[in-house]
């Protein structure tokens, strides 16, 4: 049996995300500021190689900022002879791994303490294949993807599935020809290098540059034999001279980044506070959006200040959109989920009359929970479905099925049942205790979702039920 999924109704306009590191001090308090960071790699560094000389300035966003010093390092100066050359890029490359140790420690903790709003991120994201533009060395978004337990008709999607400029290499393993497969997910572009890219210093040629993924059942201790004697590729924000912009993997990944901004009808800032450091990024931007007539927004506790840096790199004020405050990242995904949620209730809507008989759930594909539709309530802002008891699909009724002497199963309403859906209001779901805001569907199922054994269904389109997608956190 095939499905034909109609998840998450197509949005009218393209979006490209540019996330900073604050979007991921948002995303859990665990992870660090920059000038935060600079201070505990440091504290690193010196616990790590206690013999190494360094200068070890008070980091700060009024002095000498963290990503400054590492220009400082990674450029050779035009005063410094060579030994002095040859030992600054000894701290510098000293100054990756502890970087990448440090992030990979606050990425643990942060995995257990991630903000409510994550998951709904994640899910907007990959169901609008998104691209996520990101300045941010952390793996959070990659690993949120893998956390979500999406698949599609051949199988669970992966980190490598969505990070840009690296093979997936399900070529290799899974006996794929063209060594590639391309998934319908969010697509990631790390501008400045990742925890979990390495490579040999001084390597322009980008041969030795690769991914090599840490994530559970493999700890960096387990892939010192695959890292061999490669360092993190951790990439300051500096001039377009830098040797770490020469290998044609990161200009590539820079390249396309270029092409998803000049396509963007929407270009989302988000916890990215433009420093004048990052002058590649900055030549980026400016060359895209004052070349371009999408519009910009701004989420960033303090927007305004990053409204004005964009206006002087060439665009137009009346394009320019904020969103400030501490929640503000909290708030955009809220609102981005009501948009979405208000285009489903009018895809649903049109096709109301022809799917009358259709029952409806609630639910999950992962981690496989499902709740039948009971009852509803129509509010101000929105039509909010009750439901009751996630389990399987397959426990689920539909009206008037034969259900077996001595078992228990929740008959779901048809979709003629409850009232039409209001395009102006979105459409939610409540236990009782929790509510989520409902942003997609599937319209007919498969086998994977309907489960092998389907004793309350018992009626010849048993394909045809209707599943609504929350957004946000599945019940535990």
């Amino acid at each position: 049996m095939s499905g034909r999924n109609t998840e998450f109704p197509l949005s009218p306009k393209r979006d490209a995300w540019l996330l900073g590191a604050g979007f991921s001090r948002a995303a859990s308090s665990a992870m660090p500021l920059t000038d935060e960071l600079g201070r505990e790699a440091l504290e690193e560094l010196r616990r790590q190689r206690p013999n190494l000389s360094f200068a070890a300035p008070q980091f700060s966003a009024a002095g000498l900022t963290f990503e400054a010093w590492l220009t400082w390092l990674a450029e050779r100066q035009p005063y410094e002879d060579e030994p002095e050359a040859y030992a600054q890029l000894a701290v510098f490359t000293a100054t990756q791994a502890a970087i990448a140790e440090v992030l990979r420690r606050r990425e643990t903790s942060a995995s257990t303490d991630l903000a409510a709003w994550f998951d709904a991120f994640i899910d907007l994201a990959h169901h609008a294949q998104t691209p996520i533009i990101t300045l941010n060395y952390d793996t959070l978004v990659e690993q949120g993807l893998y956390q979500r337990g999406y698949r599609d008709e051949r199988e669970f999607l992966q980190p490598m599935d969505a990070v840009v400029g690296f093979p997936n290499g399900r070529g290799m393993f899974m006996a794929v020809p063209q060594g590639f497969v391309r998934h319908p997910t969010l697509r990631v572009y790390k501008l400045h290098g990742s925890t979990d890219w390495h490579y040999f210093p001084g390597d322009t040629s980008g041969a030795t540059l690769d991914r090599i993924e840490v994530g559970p059942g493999r700890a960096m201790e387990d892939l010192v034999p695959v890292i061999g004697g490669r360092s993190p590729f951790i990439v300051p924000p500096t001039s377009s001279k830098s040797r770490y912009f020469d290998n044609p993997k990161t200009r590539f990944i820079w390249r396309e980044a270029r092409r998803e901004l000049e396509q963007a009808d929407r270009v989302v800032l988000i916890g990215y506070s433009l420093p004048l450091t990052d002058t590649n990024l900055a030549s980026l931007l400016a060359r895209t959006l004052s070349e371009s007539k999408s519009e910009v927004l701004i989420v960033n506790p303090e927007a305004s200040e990053v409204a004005r840096r964009l206006e002087a790199l060439g665009v137009d004020s009346s394009r320019i959109m904020t969103l400030d405050g501490i929640t503000c990242v909290a708030e955009f995904v809220e609102q981005e989920s009501e948009e979405v949620s208000r285009r489903l209730a009018a895809s649903l809507a049109e096709s109301y009359q022809q799917r009358l008989n259709s029952p409806v759930a609630v639910g999950w594909p992962y981690p496989g929970a499902y709740s039948a539709v009971e009852g509803y309530e129509v509010r101000e802002h929105s039509l909010t479905f009750r439901v009751a008891g996630f389990g399987p699909l397959r426990t689920l009724a539909r009206p008037g099925a034969v259900l077996p002497e001595g078992q228990e199963f929740s008959v779901a309403m048809t979709l003629g049942d409850l009232p039409s859906p209001d395009p102006t209001k979105s459409l939610r779901a409540t236990d009782g205790q929790t509510t989520w805001t409902l942003a997609g569907y599937v319209a007919q199922l498969n086998d994977v979702e309907l489960g092998t054994s389907r004793v309350a269904y018992q009626h010849q389109a048993d394909d045809d039920w209707i599943v609504l997608r929350p957004v946000g956190r599945a019940p535990a």
